[in-house]
C-alpha cells in the first residue's frame, strides 16, 4: 500500500509525493526536515509477506545489491547515492532528486517518433555512462536499458536511472543465473543464449533507439532488416539506421565492440545531418503547466538523493536529476527573496532582468523600460520602444537577476547556482543559458559549459552560442561535437574568420591535414592576415615537417600582431626545431615578456637557452616555470637533466 503524503521516515524525511511505482515498491519525493528545501528521492522495497520465502529473499538481495552498486558509482549522469535505512520492516534508500522526464514519458506525450538529432544526442550521453560502467573492475552490465530508465532534465542533461537488475560481469560463465530485463529491448543473451556482457547493453541501446525513432516497439530478438526502420520513419538517415542494425545484431561479435565505438558512429551520423534535421525539437508539457517547456538538450533532470556526509547537497551539484517527471515548485514556506533583493520592479522585455521600479533603461542590456522613452541606439537612429509593464518578480526571475549580478561581479560559482535555480523553476531563456555557459567556462567546466551553450543555441540559434558551444566541446575533448557546432555557426555567420580558423585547428588535432588546410585557407580568404589562421597554417606545416613554410607563417603572424604571445612562442619553437637556438631565444624572450606567467613560454625558453650554452639562465627560466606550476613535468625533466 502506498505511503501517505506527510509520512515521516527515519525521523527526518517527510514524504511529499509519489514519483513512480513498481511491483516491489515505489519511489517518493521527500524533504529532509533537517535541511528545509532539500528534496531527495526515496526508493522503497516492500517486504511482501505473501511471497514465498525464496522470492522474498531474492528481492531483498537485489535491493541490497543495488545499494552496494550505487555506493561505488560516481558519474555525473548517474544520480548520486545518499543513504539507506530500515524502518518498520521496510527497506529504503535515498538518492539525488532529478527534475525531468524519462524518454518513455516524452514519447508518450508526443505520440510520435522523436527527432533524430535529439535521439542521437541523448544516446551519445548514454554511451558515456555505459563506457564508465563497462570500464569498472569487474564490468557493470545494466541489463535493463530502455526508454523508461533514461531521464532527460529541463536543461537537457541525460541520466541513467534504476540499477535494480544491473550485475557485474563474471568471466568464464556461460549464462546468467537470472535472465531479467524488458523483453523487447533484451538481447539473446538476456534470454539465456550466453552470458550478458557489455555488448548486451549495446543491443538494448539499439533497440531503445529503434523505438524512439519509430514510435513502434522493436520485435524481440530480431535484427531489423535494411530499410525496415526507414519505412516507419522516412526522415531518419541511412547512417542512423545502419548503426541501429549493427547494434541489434543477434551475434554479439557483429555488434559494436564497445559503447565508445557506437558513440563515435552516432557522432558521425549527427555531423552528416542537414540543418533542417534540427528544426523540429522535442518539447514536453510538464505536469501542472499549460505551456510547453523548451526543447530538452543535454543539461537538467530529476534524481534520487539523501543525507550522506560524503556527498554534497543536491543543490550544490551542477546537474541534478532522478525519477520525477516534473520540476518541483519551491516550498510555500520559503520566502520569495532574501533581504536586499528586489521583490518586484520593471521586467525588461528583451532579457527579463528585474530592474528598479523607477528605472528608465534596463541595467543589463540598456533596453527602454517605459513607454515614450526612445531606445538607446548605437547608430543614433530612433527605434520603436517595446512595451514594459510593472509586474511582481517571480522567484525564478529573482534567481535570474542574481545570476546576472553575480556574473558581472566575477562570482562565477554563485552565478551558476542562481542560473540553475532559475532554469529549474522554468525560466530557461537564451540569455540565461548563455550566461550559465560563460560562467561554467570561466571555471574550466567545459563539458557543462558546452551543454549550456547547446541549449542556448536550441532556444535561439545564433553564431555566438554555437561558436561558444563548439569551443567548449573542443576544450572538453569532444572534437566531433565541436565540428558539428562550429559548422552550424559558420552557416549563420559566413564572414567570421574565426569560425573556419577554429575548424581548421580541430581538423589539425585529428590529423586531417587536407581538411585543416582548406578551413584555414577559407579563414584567410574571409580576412587576410587573420593571426589565428596564420598560426594554424604554421602548425600544419610543422606537422608536415615543412619547416621553412612553418617559420614563414609564424613570422607573418608576429609581423601582423607583434604582441601575440602564441605567435612568438610557436615561432621560437620552430626555430629551435630547425637548430637556430639564438633566434629562438629572441622570440621566446619576447613571449615571456608578453606573458610572464606562461609556463609553456618559460619552459621553451629554458630549452633554447640551454642549447646556446647559457645554463644558468636556462635553470632560472625552468625554476620560474616550476614556481608557477610545480606539476610541470617537462620543466622538471629539463631541470633534472641540466
Amino acid at each position: 500500500m502506498p505511503l501517505a503524503s506527510g509520512t515521516v521516515l527515519a525521523g527526518r524525511y517527510r514524504l511529499l509525493a509519489r514519483l513512480g511505482e513498481g511491483g516491489m515498491g515505489s519511489v517518493y519525493k521527500v524533504e529532509d526536515a533537517t535541511q528545509p528545501g532539500r528534496f531527495l528521492a526515496l526508493k522503497e522495497l516492500l517486504d511482501d509477506a505473501t511471497l514465498p520465502p525464496d522470492e522474498r529473499a531474492a528481492a531483498v538481495k537485489r535491493f541490497d545489491d543495488e545499494i552496494a552498486l550505487l555506493r561505488r558509482l560516481h558519474h555525473p549522469r548517474i544520480p548520486s547515492f545518499e543513504g539507506h535505512f530500515l524502518e518498520r520492516g521496510q527497506h529504503y534508500f535515498l538518492m539525488e532528486l532529478i527534475a525531468g522526464a524519462t524518454l518513455e514519458d516524452l514519447q508518450t506525450q508526443r505520440h510520435s517518433p522523436l527527432p533524430e538529432y535529439d535521439v542521437l544526442s541523448w544516446m551519445c550521453d548514454v554511451c558515456d555512462v555505459l563506457s564508465y560502467l563497462h570500464a569498472q573492475h569487474p564490468p557493470i552490465i545494466v541489463r535493463d536499458l530502455k526508454p523508461g530508465n533514461i531521464m532527460v532534465t529541463p536543461g537537457g542533461d541525460v541520466f541513467l536511472i534504476d540499477f535494480g537488475i544491473a550485475r557485474t560481469y563474471k568471466a568464464g560463465k556461460q549464462s546468467n543465473t537470472e535472465n531479467l530485463g524488458t523483453a523487447i529491448y533484451a538481447s539473446p543473451e538476456h534470454h539465456g543464449h550466453g552470458q550478458t556482457d557489455a555488448r548486451s547493453d549495446i543491443y538494448s541501446l539499439g533497440a531503445t533507439m529503434y523505438h524512439l525513432l519509430t514510435n513502434i516497439e522493436p520485435a524481440p530478438m530480431e535484427t531489423p532488416r535494411p530499410g525496415s526502420l526507414r519505412r516507419h520513419a522516412p526522415d531518419v538517415s541511412e547512417a542512423t539506421e545502419r548503426l541501429i542494425i549493427r547494434a541489434m545484431e543477434l551475434d554479439p561479435a557483429r555488434r559494436f565492440p564497445d559503447a565508445e565505438a557506437m558513440r563515435q558512429a552516432m557522432r558521425q551520423a549527427m555531423l552528416a545531418l542537414p540543418p533542417a534535421a534540427q528544426a523540429s525539437r522535442t518539447r514536453i508539457t510538464l505536469p501542472g503547466s499549460t505551456t510547453s517547456a523548451p526543447a530538452l538538450p543535454r543539461s537538467a533532470a530529476p534524481s534520487y538523493s539523501a543525507s550522506a556526509p560524503a556527498s554534497p547537497p543536491a543543490s550544490a551539484r551542477a546537474s541534478s536529476v532522478a525519477a520525477q517527471p516534473a520540476v518541483a515548485p519551491a516550498p510555500a514556506s520559503r520566502p520569495a527573496a532574501s533581504a536586499g533583493v528586489r521583490v518586484g520592479g520593471l521586467i525588461c522585455p528583451r532579457c527579463g532582468f528585474v530592474n528598479r521600479s523607477n528605472a528608465k533603461f534596463c541595467a543589463h542590456d540598456g533596453a527602454p523600460l517605459r513607454p515614450g522613452i526612445a531606445p538607446r541606439s548605437r547608430a543614433g537612429k530612433p527605434a520603436a520602444a517595446p512595451v514594459t509593464t510593472i509586474v511582481p518578480a517571480s522567484t525564478a526571475e529573482l534567481h535570474a537577476q542574481r545570476a546576472t549580478e553575480s556574473f558581472g561581479a566575477g562570482r562565477f560559482q554563485q552565478a551558476i547556482r542562481q542560473a540553475e535555480e532559475a532554469i529549474t523553476q522554468g525560466r530557461g531563456t537564451y540569455d540565461l543559458y548563455l550566461l550559465l555557459g560563460r560562467a561554467r567556462r570561466s571555471l574550466n567546466r567545459h563539458l557543462e559549459a558546452a551543454r549550456a551553450f547547446e541549449q542556448a543555441a536550441r532556444l535561439q540559434p545564433t553564431a555566438e552560442a554555437l561558436t561558444l558551444e563548439g569551443l567548449s566541446w573542443r576544450d572538453a575533448g569532444d572534437l566531433t561535437a565541436a565540428q558539428i557546432a562550429l559548422t552550424k555557426a559558420r552557416v549563420l555567420d559566413p564572414h567570421n574568420a574565426d569560425i573556419p580558423s577554429q575548424l581548421g585547428l580541430i581538423c589539425l588535432q585529428q590529423g586531417m591535414f587536407s581538411q585543416a588546410e582548406g578551413e584555414l585557407a577559407a579563414a584567410l580568404e574571409v580576412q587576410q592576415n587573420w593571426v589565428p589562421a596564420l598560426i594554424g597554417m604554421g602548425q600544419l606545416h610543422e606537422a608536415r615537417k615543412e619547416w621553412p613554410e612553418a617559420i614563414a607563417s609564424f613570422r607573418q603572424a608576429t609581423a601582423v600582431a607583434p604582441n601575440d604571445v602564441a605567435a612568438h612562442l610557436e615561432l621560437g619553437r620552430a626555430l629551435l626545431a630547425t637548430h637556430k637556438p639564438a633566434e629562438a631565444v629572441r622570440e621566446l624572450e619576447q613571449a615571456t615578456r608578453l606573458a610572464p606567467q606562461s609556463v609553456e613560454a618559460l619552459t621553451a625558453l629554458g630549452v633554447a637557452l640551454s642549447a646556446t650554452g647559457k645554463r644558468n639562465k636556462a635553470r632560472d627560466a625552468l625554476r620560474k616555470a616550476l614556481t608557477i606550476d610545480p606539476t610541470s613535468r617537462e620543466a622538471r625533466e629539463m631541470l633534472d637533466h641540466m
